[in-house]
């Protein structure tokens, strides 16, 4: 395989976005009751013969659990104490689902203290994950999605400020986990910054890097032959890239799921010494 720009794409992205104001949608945010059963079924579609599919399976399991504890009432008035709530009855939704070696997992994490997975949590949060966090993580990760998608849905998007350059979500301050542009109605042509972990997305200008501003040194990449339209949006600047999407060429694509079905572009990207902005929250988790 190898990498060429995307002609048809990077001719369309010489031009500079929406500027600050100008976006019709601003903010978009998420609808806990659809996202995570939208998700689990882009996952099994796009599973089969790709590199991750066992891994993908797991998530989509996963996600079919978050949809189920989406549906139940929450029990706290914030993230930071909603979410163990909601990972009580993940584990519990999860039990006797999985295989044998995630459902070892699943039950000693539910036998584990309050303190333990807090500490584990922060170390999701963090960025410091340690290697044996990682058999855990998975169902923390999926708690904590939970508990943010709850909250950035109970908010209103004018009670948020999103500008159109900023490169960290405007509700939880993560970095984005890809860029999605847009076909359709009145953001034909936009892009917005998707957060992997409430899920909230906010418009971007085009045609600018993410991480650094710059606009002079980018360069749009994707793999011959790979369907679903997933480039990345490299920058010369800072030598960092953005995972983009084209909405037009995967209907019904989740940026997670399409992110993970796409990991061969990353690691093509990183072989030329481009560090990504952001990561998929269960992507290191399934290397």
């Amino acid at each position: 395989m190898s990498l060429h720009p995307s002609d048809d794409t990077a001719a369309a992205m010489e031009a500079a976005g929406l500027v600050p104001g100008q976006s019709p949608v601003p903010l978009r945010l998420p609808d806990p009751g659809r996202l995570f059963q939208a998700r689990a079924g882009r996952l099994r579609q796009l599973a089969p013969g790709n590199p991750l599919e066992d891994w993908m399976g797991f998530v989509a399991c996963l996600s079919d659990a978050q949809h189920l504890v989406a549906a139940q009432p929450a029990r706290a008035d914030s993230p930071e104490q909603q979410w163990r709530h909601d990972l009580a009855a993940l584990l519990q939704e999860l039990a006797g689902r999985l295989p044998q070696t995630a459902e070892a997992a699943r039950a000693a994490l539910a036998g584990s203290s309050a303190a333990e997975q807090e500490a584990l949590a922060g170390r999701i949060i963090g960025g410091q994950l340690e290697a044996a966090d990682m058999i855990h993580a998975p169902f923390v990760m999926a708690a904590l999605q939970l508990a943010w998608s709850r909250h950035a849905a109970s908010l209103t998007p004018g009670s948020i400020a999103a500008t159109a350059t900023a490169r960290a979500c405007p509700v939880c301050g993560s970095a984005p986990v890809a860029g999605v542009i847009h076909s359709g109605g009145e953001v034909e042509g936009q892009r917005h910054l998707h957060c992997g972990l409430c899920h909230t997305a906010w418009h971007h200008v085009r045609a600018t890097c993410v991480s650094c501003g710059d606009a002079k040194d980018l360069s749009y990449q994707s793999i011959d032959g790979q369907e679903g339209g997933a480039q990345a949006e490299t920058c010369d600047g800072c030598r960092s890239y953005l995972k983009l999407l084209v909405e037009k060429k995967a209907l019904g694509l989740d940026p997670i799921a399409d992110d993970l079905a796409s990991l061969a572009l990353d690691i093509l990207v990183s072989e030329e010494n481009y560090q990504r902005i952001g990561i998929n929250p269960f992507l290191l988790m399934g290397e």
